[in-house]
């Protein structure tokens, strides 16, 4: 049982019908729909997307190609770096519901819009008790994967450390029409840093750019609304990014946000649980490897149950194999994110880093290669 239908829980399920296993997801929201995130896909994703034979489908969605990586602190040092790889960048709302899809014709289960309202373990079988348009669905199953985001009810009812924790962070997402931005390159995703704030812009289609910010209250004191106007007026290039003052069109956009993103440590197995995606450790969005990061470790997740299945692993012996791998997988590309997002959001760190990677391009090609794979 899966419960998030998003891109981990889509790329666990895909894996795990595939290899024979019965499986059900379960999504609160019913797709398409649109949540917070750059929306830039890595090669990683692709190489996922390919290895579920879901390319093809993906090219006919027309995703924005993206080659080339630009950094742009507060004192405008800017400089074009490539990434090494061919990645895209496409509407989350398209992605999702192209991977859940995938999902159902490979033989998984899925339920929606179904909340969780209650999850009990006896014996080490699962029961979810889910809330649906229809009434109160029972399921029950042997492994359970958490694969429902940063933050969610669940985490509250399981008791996860962190659930506590004032983190400062929020995030915002727009999808901004082209005619609101002046001359931005097609092939680039931009990042644009002041103090406490930094901003990713690239192309989703041709008629529309994701415009997606994460804003530290602990350094600038600001509303996340509010630390966009002090971008607009500390960063003279992102000031030039739009035609006029965006605030006004912006207002009048559809907003995805979410406050207290919590970037610290997390248990990737809770009470018997197997957590992957944001749920098992949320990746700092300079890197773009959010999606990239969900789909392997929802196809890591399912090779470890798969493995435990076939050859009768106990579940602690299952949970202590999955925690191995996510650690071997993911820890030290997690770690130079969030140090390399420590650095942007600080104004003097941000400067001294684009003057930096400006004048030596190694260094902007060692730091993207250091958070992939």
């Amino acid at each position: 049982m899966i419960i998030g239908g998003g891109p981990a829980g889509s790329s666990a399920a895909i894996s795990l019908a595939n290899n024979g296993l019965s499986v059900a997801v379960i999504e609160k929201r019913s797709f398409p729909r649109d949540v917070l995130c750059g929306e830039f896909l890595s090669h990683e994703v692709i190489f996922a997307l390919r290895s579920f034979g879901l390319f093809d489908e993906f090219l006919a969605l027309k995703p924005n190609r993206i080659t080339n990586f630009r950094f742009i602190p507060e004192n405008g040092s800017s400089a074009v770096h490539p990434l090494g790889f061919e990645g895209f960048a496409l509407k989350r709302s398209l992605l999702d519901q192209l991977l859940l899809k995938k999902a159902v014709s490979a033989g998984a289960t899925v339920v929606q819009p179904a909340e969780v309202v209650s999850l009990n373990r006896v014996n080490n079988i699962f029961e979810i008790l889910c809330k649906t348009p229809n009434g109160v669905n029972s399921y029950t199953g042997d492994f359970v994967v958490g694969a429902y985001g940063r933050q969610s009810i669940i985490d509250k009812s399981l008791k996860r450390k962190f659930v506590s924790s004032r983190s400062g962070y929020s995030g915002i997402k727009y999808h901004v029409p082209k005619e609101l931005l002046n001359n931005i390159s097609r092939d680039e995703i931009q990042i644009f840093s002041s103090n406490g704030i930094y901003c990713g812009v690239n192309c989703v289609s041709e008629s529309e750019s994701t415009l997606c910010f994460l804003s530290d209250r602990n350094i600038n004191q600001l509303d996340p609304k509010y630390a966009l106007y002090e971008l607009l007026e500390r960063n003279p290039a992102f000031k030039a990014l739009f035609f006029r003052d965006p605030i006004p069109a912006l207002s009048k956009l559809p907003v995805y946000g979410t406050g207290n993103i919590y970037f610290g440590k997390r248990d990737v197995v809770e009470n018997g649980i197997f957590m992957i995606g944001d749920a098992a450790r949320v990746i700092a969005p300079l890197a773009g490897d959010g999606i990239g990061m969900a789909m392997e470790s929802g196809i890591l997740a399912a090779r470890i149950l798969t493995e435990s299945k076939k050859i009768g692993l106990t579940a602690a012996a299952t949970e202590s194999l999955y925690k191995k791998e996510w650690k071997k997988l993911f820890s030290k590309r997690l770690r130079i994110a969030l140090n390399l997002q420590r650095f942007a959001l600080n104004s003097r760190g941000g400067n001294i880093g684009g003057q930096l990677i400006e004048h030596f391009p190694s260094l902007a090609e060692i730091m993207i290669r250091w958070t992939r794979r």
